[in-house]
């Protein structure tokens, strides 16, 4: 995949210049310099690259929505499954800390639920 991003620079003797580049390890893959002064621009070109990198990785989601409904999902299924084996024992401890387990079950799932909206 070739990710090609725009670098437009202003260098310190107020010469303007831009071009287009593939960059390697989120960094330029050679030393650039002003047109006119000869001035490095390579600090410059990174700079515009990291951010232009950051702002891509921070609007692509990577599934996060779907493990969060994964999460929730795990979570409801803990706490089903605690109630359905609290009615099958007996005694009243054991019955008490399955309920408290499947409580704090469901409890997580809402938490995480409503607190990613």
């Amino acid at each position: 995949m070739m990710l090609m991003i725009p670098i437009k620079i202003q260098c310190g003797c107020g010469q303007r210049y831009a071009f287009n580049v593939e960059p390697i390890c989120g960094r330029m893959p050679s030393q650039i310099a002003c047109p006119v002064c000869g001035s490095d621009g390579t600090i410059a070109a990174n700079e515009v690259i990291a951010y232009d990198l950051a702002a891509r990785q921070s609007t692509h989601d990577d599934g996060r929505t779907g493990v969060m409904v994964f999460a929730v999902m795990g979570c409801m299924i803990a706490g089903l499954v605690g109630v359905l084996k609290a009615f099958t024992m007996s005694g009243g401890v054991d019955v008490l800390l399955c309920l408290l387990g499947a409580t704090t079950a469901f409890g997580m799932a809402l938490c995480v639920y409503f607190w990613k909206r």
